[in-house]
């Protein structure tokens, strides 16, 4: 897992380094965002789970980190706060 898709799971779930609770659970992203091409690796890792927007016309995607992607988060080294 690269910095940037470890720094995606840690944003998705609310954790940037002032709590140690996860208080959500999502990370929208889209084609031509910088964003998503490391989203959809993440779900091809099994990482994230990717659904469509409630607004289709957005051409965003909503990601969801799964258990496999919170444990492999948990067994990552600890990044500092950003």
């Amino acid at each position: 897992m690269t910095d940037i898709e470890r720094k995606i799971l840690r944003h998705s779930l609310g954790l940037d380094g002032k709590t140690k609770r996860s208080y959500r659970n999502r990370f929208c992203a889209g084609p031509g965002t910088d964003s998503y091409p490391h989203c959809e690796a993440l779900v091809s890792a099994g990482f994230m789970d990717k659904r469509p927007s409630d607004n289709p016309s957005s051409g965003l995607s909503i990601y969801y980190v799964t258990a496999a992607g919170q444990d492999a988060l948990v067994k990552e080294p600890k990044l500092p706060p950003h």
